[in-house]
This record gives C-alpha cells, sequence and structure tokens, in this order.
C-alpha cells in the first residue's frame, strides 16, 4: 500500500496535534541563547555557575558503564531514600522532574478529566494536560503590591466531583510565592490526588512541602537537581509518593527508558557534595535580595520571590512582557516572557550587573 502523502496525514494525527503549541515556540528563550554565546542567559532557571567538581568526576568515571543499562534502583535512589526517611519503593528518579509530571498526569488524567492548577504558573502543566486532552481548571493566584498569593478557599471551590489531581507549585513558577503549609495540609486534607512541584524548594526550605508525603497517602512531591545542583543540561529529578501511587506513576514511564547512567553518576555527586549546594544557594538567594531593589528602582514592578529567580510585572507596560523582553535581548540578555509577567533568573552578580545595565538602557530606548 502506498505511503499517504501530502495534507492527507493531517487525517490520522490526534485531535490535540493540530492545536497544541510548537516546542520551538516554547523553547526560543533556550535556541537564541545557544546561538550566541556572548549573551546573559538569564532566561531558563538554569545556575549559570558549573556543577560541583565532583560531578565533572563522575561524569568522566561514567564512562566504564556508559555501555551498560542502568539499574532499576541505583545508588542515588538509595542515597535519596536515606535522605528523606523513605523506602525506594516510594521513590521514582527520572531525567528531570518534567519526565515524572507528566507520567503523575498521565496517571490521573484522561480525555475530559479536570485537573486544578494555579494561574499563573508553570505553563508545562497547561501544555501537557492539553495534550492529554484533560480540562486545566486555572485558578488564579490573588495579586496586590507585595506580589501574588495563593488563596486556598479559591482551589477548594474549584475542586468538583470531577477533580482527579491537584496540583501546585512551591515557590511558584513565575510568580515567584509560596503555599503556606497550614494551607498545603487543607489541600491534602480532601484526599483527592495532590502534586506538590517543589523544583525551587532548595531556596525556602521553611517551605518545602516533602515532609506531608510522611502524612499523606495522596501527595506527590517533586524536585528537581536543576536549579541548586547545577544539573539543568543533566537532567535529574526526583519524586515521592506512596508506594502504591508510585507504582503506578511508574508504569507511564517507559521501562530503562529514562535516566541514564552519568545522570544517575552526576546527581549522586551533586547530592553528596553538600557544601557546594549551600554555597549556591546562598550565593543566589544574595543576589536575588541585592538585585530586587535595583528593579524596583528602575521602575519596575518586580515582586518578592522565594525561587532562584524573580517576576516582573508587565501588564501595563507598552509591549508587555514580549516587548520588553525583546527590547533587552537586543541590549545582550536573554530573559522569559511568561503571559504578563517576565522571568528573571538570578545569575551571577556580574551577569545581574549586566542585566540591570540593559534594562536601564532598553527602558529609555
Amino acid at each position: 500500500m502506498a505511503a499517504t502523502s501530502g495534507t492527507g496525514i493531517d487525517a490520522y494525527f490526534v485531535p490535540a496535534a493540530h492545536t497544541l503549541p510548537s516546542n520551538a515556540a516554547y523553547l526560543a528563550h533556550l535556541a537564541a541563547a545557544s546561538a550566541d554565546p556572548t549573551l546573559v542567559r538569564l532566561a531558563s532557571n538554569e545556575n549559570t555557575e558549573p556543577a560541583s567538581p565532583r560531578v565533572r568526576a563522575a561524569l568522566e568515571a561514567a564512562y566504564l558503564d556508559a555501555n551498560l543499562s542502568p539499574p532499576p534502583i541505583s545508588p542515588l535512589h538509595v542515597e535519596l531514600a536515606r535522605r528523606h526517611g523513605v523506602e525506594t519503593s516510594r521513590l521514582l528518579v527520572t531525567a528531570g522532574s518534567t519526565e515524572l509530571i507528566e507520567a503523575v498526569f498521565r496517571t490521573f488524567a484522561r480525555a475530559g478529566s479536570e485537573v486544578v492548577i494555579p494561574a499563573p504558573s508553570w505553563p508545562f502543566y497547561r501544555r501537557r494536560l492539553d495534550a492529554l486532552e484533560a480540562r486545566a481548571i486555572e485558578v488564579p493566584l490573588r495579586r496586590d503590591a507585595d506580589g501574588f498569593r495563593y488563596e486556598v478557599d479559591d482551589l477548594l471551590d474549584a475542586i468538583t466531583p470531577e477533580t482527579r489531581l491537584v496540583v501546585v507549585c512551591s515557590p511558584n513558577n513565575p510568580s515567584g510565592n509560596v503555599m503556606e503549609p497550614a494551607d498545603i495540609h487543607r489541600l491534602a486534607d480532601t484526599g483527592i490526588p495532590f502534586l506538590l512541584d517543589a523544583a525551587y524548594a532548595d531556596f525556602d526550605p521553611t517551605h518545602d512541602p516533602m515532609p506531608l508525603v510522611h502524612e499523606y497517602d495522596n501527595v506527590i512531591v517533586t524536585r528537581t537537581f536543576s536549579k541548586a545542583y547545577c544539573l539543568a543540561g543533566v537532567r535529574v529529578g526526583y519524586g515521592i509518593g506512596s508506594a502504591e501511587v508510585i507504582d503506578h506513576v511508574d508504569r507511564f514511564l517507559v521501562p530503562g527508558g529514562s535516566i541514564g547512567n552519568p545522570a544517575l553518576h552526576a546527581g549522586l555527586a551533586a547530592l553528596e557534595d553538600e557544601a557546594y549546594h549551600d554555597h549556591q544557594v546562598a550565593r543566589i538567594t544574595e543576589e536575588r535580595e541585592r538585585l530586587l531593589p535595583r528593579l524596583r528602582k528602575l521602575g519596575l514592578a518586580a515582586y518578592p520571590s522565594h525561587g532562584n529567580f524573580v517576576a516582573v510585572d508587565c501588564a501595563g507596560r507598552a509591549g508587555g512582557a514580549e516587548g520588553l523582553a525583546a527590547a533587552v535581548l537586543a541590549e545582550g540578555v536573554v530573559i522569559r516572557p511568561l503571559g504578563t509577567l517576565v522571568r528573571i533568573s538570578i545569575g551571577r552578580s556580574e551577569e545581574n550587573d549586566a542585566l540591570v545595565e540593559a534594562l536601564a538602557r532598553a527602558l529609555v530606548a
């Protein structure tokens, strides 16, 4: 039989394939940064310092088992389980927390299912739920002069008998606010599957939701090595929940097709260098607090943040977030527009200085 050619192939695509935005557009900030190494890249919430020297040694040593398939339970699994006080059956390690979050979506949601998510939040949630043809029920964060905040009653009111999953990002990307522990408990008490994306919890350990996995069987908490551990390019993430939930989430991962040996070695090396991790957290936190008043001095509506980034509200600015990001890019710095906000990752001190200078030029152009 002759292969279908031309536009006739369209008839075979699932409906979502026609409506989903392209990944190229979603990753345009990465394409811009990689195309010109002279640009200051503050768009991707990466750590702009290199990983621990122990990671370099681990990656070099990883050559020795690059020809072998990774073990289902690696030394990284064992060490993470030990640190969090859980059995390895309650933990998954994946190629970044993104892979794990989508597997959670696939575990609980199908076409037509309702999933409650905050807005604004990480666009990944909406994109992947749209791919599943699930119904993303967006609950707006409250906003005042001090920035954004979660209103737990609004999230609770959005829950219906059709709700299959509730998602909260804390600290929230891109707004930077956290959810208070008492409010997290109120959501967990509903018994509905509850995903807590704690990618930025390293930068505010007082609000780390991980302890909830010891109290609730319906809670899944995910973390990443991309920020404080400087491993965005290696792709290491993990999540913890009840053994039953983790077993079912694991079924939606490709067996043996996720994280590889080099990443497992790098993740363990980064985890064991606690001094380097703590230095990164302290450095980024200090730089964040140094940058925030400087942004405000330029007349920008910059909000407090508990993550490794700050958000600038461009809702009332001519050209909006896209316009400001484009103007700053022309001055040599990549930042990321997300809706009405521009999200600015915290870089090294000299990178943050370059950002302020680029903004100053862009704002008077």
